[in-house]
């Protein structure tokens, strides 16, 4: 299927068929395309910890349950904790990985030339810095392009995901043991859905005129409606939520499902007695 259409069709999915395991192999063509995705200097920052519902603890499952996740976290066989960990931009590692890039014939022409530049000016540029890189807005981007193509593969595996926060990331880190480089940074859930693949229509979202720009802030980048009208016929652009049967949907999945609406309540402190 073409990628527009792909982009048009994914939804975030919130209620799964609890009865239906996800197969290993389709959350492993998920990590892999995160794996592939593009990254400074090739230091592949984005991690993650799989989870399967019917191995965790209980008091897992109630750290992980965010404030408004009660259907995901009723019904998803397996969720995925996003995590970056800040080591990938040690400046060691980093150097390392940049040299690795010139060995592939990446970056540079000549290797040995490129890699000696790498030493002579990146190598004390980064140094005193790593740290604080190792938190800039740049290593998050490259996270969440990593999520965003594992989210693109599963919709192609026949998946639903859900991409979820919640206060209380650092304490699910506690939890799973991970390093204290670690930032977590999202929670996502897997299964197959048990909505319809529309979920009661595309999201709307905010203007396109309010959020993107020509040569400077404020001067809107002038849409072509051809091209809106192109995007349409490819499946990009679809109808926008809610369609007239979603109300019917959402009571007929609440039955079916036997789905309690739970509210957690957000705390920091420690976990809330939400969704089990």
């Amino acid at each position: 299927m073409e990628v527009k259409r792909v982009i048009g069709n994914r939804r975030s999915i919130r209620y799964y068929l609890p009865f239906r395991p996800v197969e290993r192999a389709k959350v492993q063509k998920m990590l892999e395309a995160a794996r592939r995705a593009s990254c400074v200097g090739n230091l592949t920052v984005a991690r993650a910890v799989v989870l399967w519902r019917d191995q965790a603890s209980l008091a897992l499952m109630k750290a992980i349950t965010p404030p408004l996740g009660y259907q995901q976290m009723q019904t998803a066989p397996c969720f995925i904790l996003w995590y970056h960990d800040k080591m990938s931009y040690e400046v060691g590692k980093w150097i390392d990985d940049m040299k690795n890039l010139a060995e592939q014939r990446r970056i540079g022409e000549d290797v040995e030339a490129t890699k000696a530049i790498i030493e002579r000016t990146l190598r004390p540029a980064f140094g005193p810095i790593w740290e604080q890189m190792a938190v800039s807005p740049l290593a998050f981007m490259d996270l969440g392009q990593a999520v965003a193509q594992a989210t693109l593969v599963a919709w192609d595996e026949g998946l639903g995901t859900c991409l979820m926060s919640s206060p209380r990331l650092e304490q699910i880190g506690k939890l799973l043991n991970l390093p204290e480089t670690a930032v977590p940074v999202c929670l996502m859930s897997v299964g197959y859905p048990a909505e319809s693949w529309e979920a009661g229509g595309q999201t709307s979202r905010h203007p396109f005129c309010e959020l993107f720009f020509e040569m400077q802030h404020g001067r809107p980048f002038g849409e072509d409606t051809e091209v809106n009208d192109e995007l349409k016929r490819e499946g990009m652009v679809q109808t926008p939520a809610p369609l007239p049967w979603r109300d019917a949907e959402l009571k007929y999945l609440r039955r079916a499902l036997d789905i309690e609406f739970q509210l957690a309540v957000p705390s920091v402190s420690k976990p809330t007695d939400g969704a089990p």
